[in-house]
């Protein structure tokens, strides 16, 4: 480090953070020697597991092959490849594949595709996106307008692009169906009074999270909510976007997570797990009815990464692919996922601020709170996700915070739970250990009476 300067600018410039050297398995390891469990699968990006050097030696041996190309002069084989084996996964109804560098990158690229399609289909005046408050599509200026995460969009608001946000479907904390018996869809049907808002003759685009991660982690909709979006967004020619970066490829137990809701969307971006960390890689996946209409008309996507399908990264995407599919990772986190969820249920019957376990596959919210019965949040200087999330790490233990909102209508403290595919009983079951620890010691610094006791 040259003197006298910092060197990295990190995103929070007064924490102290450890060095890491090495990753294995499920565990990464610091320059001190300690031993981490990544029950986070670092910003759930690892899916394959840390350390796994066949696909470094995989990509030596590939030697000059593997060489930088610029996309809109050349292809090259890697990215030919890695878009069929995705294509094989995919949605019947998709036809072609746009690789990113990142899931920002990916999201924004989907919303000048929808406004490209309309332009070409005749329909120039169709621009306009609909999103969903606590949905998340990344940090860039397009996809953080976008993104309904409030805490992070306020300090930016006089950059963000004009996006109408939409409730999500937040069952434990639904304003429509609080004095109901039961969900009414009212939350989706929100999406037919945004567009009539706008107008449907300016709306090109709905994007949502099939699963809601980080925000307000494991968040996912009963079992005709996409069925109805879907509806909606036909009767009104508006594209549907399926943001899957966090919950794809994977994570919620299926290639694609839209598939448990059997709906097609217009097109679905994909992150993290497609490259499980061992290269920058994300993916816009474009449906034929998309696809047909650029090709029908222009013929050309006005749109340019310089690093998108950059030889190296699909090289090891393919890779990646390789390895989940022979060691059946596009499933395993449904399998594995159930012992996780059962597991955080029984923790929750002896921990009293444990408000809601939620979540599919190996994406797992948990919302704590103080008063089940109520459902109030804890004030925010109680911190009880900073306290979880720390307590956790000094055991050794890796979880995400949720983004704490504060109130009773948008959430408290909250943690995601979201390991590599490859973790095991045992490792899942240190995991639980350490958050049961956390809770007992939170428990006792509270003291007693503090919690009224209601089932979940």
């Amino acid at each position: 480090m040259i003197a006298n300067r910092p060197g990295v600018l990190y995103r929070d410039l007064n924490a102290e953070r450890p060095t890491i050297v090495r990753g294995s398995g499920v565990y990464l390891y610091d320059s001190d020697g300690r031993r981490y469990l990544d029950g986070s699968a670092s910003a759930s990006v690892v899916g394959i597991g840390h350390g796994r050097t066949e696909i470094w030696e995989a990509l030596a041996e590939a030697g000059d092959a593997v060489t930088f190309v610029y996309g809109s002069s050349f292809t090259h084989p890697w990215q030919e490849k890695l878009a069929h084996r995705i294509l094989e996964l995919a949605p019947a109804n998709m036809a072609a594949v746009y690789f990113t560098s990142g899931g920002s990158e990916a999201n924004e690229s989907a919303w000048k595709l929808a406004r490209q399609y309309f332009v070409e289909t005749g329909k120039p005046q169709k621009y306009k996106a609909i999103a969903r408050w606590q949905g998340y599509h990344g940090v860039t200026l397009a996809a953080l307008s976008l993104s309904g995460r409030t805490d992070w969009r306020r300090l930016f608001s006089p950059l963000l692009l004009p996006v109408t946000h939409i409730a999500p479907p937040y069952a434990y904390r639904c304003q429509y169906c609080a004095q109901q018996t039961g969900c009414t869809l009212a939350c989706a049907d929100d999406l037919e009074r945004a567009i009539l808002h706008e107008g449907p003759e300016t709306v090109a685009l709905f994007i949502a999270e099939p699963v809601i991660g980080t925000s307000v982690p494991g968040v996912a909709p009963p079992a005709d909510y996409y069925a109805r979006i879907r509806e909606i967004c036909d009767r009104y020619d508006v594209l549907f976007v399926a943001d899957e970066v966090l919950c794809g490829y994977g994570r919620c137990g299926r290639p694609f997570a839209i598939a448990e809701w059997g709906v097609e969307p217009d097109i679905v971006t994909l992150g993290k797990a497609i490259a499980s960390g061992y290269a920058p890689l994300a993916a816009m996946v474009v449906s034929e009815r998309v696809r047909k209409g650029l090709a029908e008309g222009t013929g050309k996507f006005v749109h340019g990464l310089t690093y998108s399908g950059m030889p190296s990264s699909c090289f090891i995407g393919l890779a990646v692919h390789e390895i989940m599919r022979r060691e059946g990772l596009f499933t395993r986190a449904g399998e594995i996922g159930s012992l996780l969820r059962d597991k955080l249920i029984g923790l929750a019957a002896h921990h009293d601020m444990i408000g809601e376990v939620r979540g599919r596959g190996l994406l797992y919210g948990v919302e704590f709170v103080a008063d089940r019965r109520s459902r109030s949040p804890f004030q925010r200087s109680h911190g009880i996700g900073r306290r979880v999330v720390e307590g956790m790490r000094a055991r050794g233990v890796i979880v995400a915070p949720g983004i704490t909102a504060g109130d009773g209508r948008r959430g408290g403290d909250q943690i995601q739970i979201s390991p590599p595919f490859t973790i095991r009983e045992a490792e899942i079951g240190v995991l639980i250990g350490a958050l049961d620890e956390v809770l007992t010691e939170i428990d006792h610094d509270l003291g007693p009476g503090h919690f009224r006791r209601q089932s979940l």
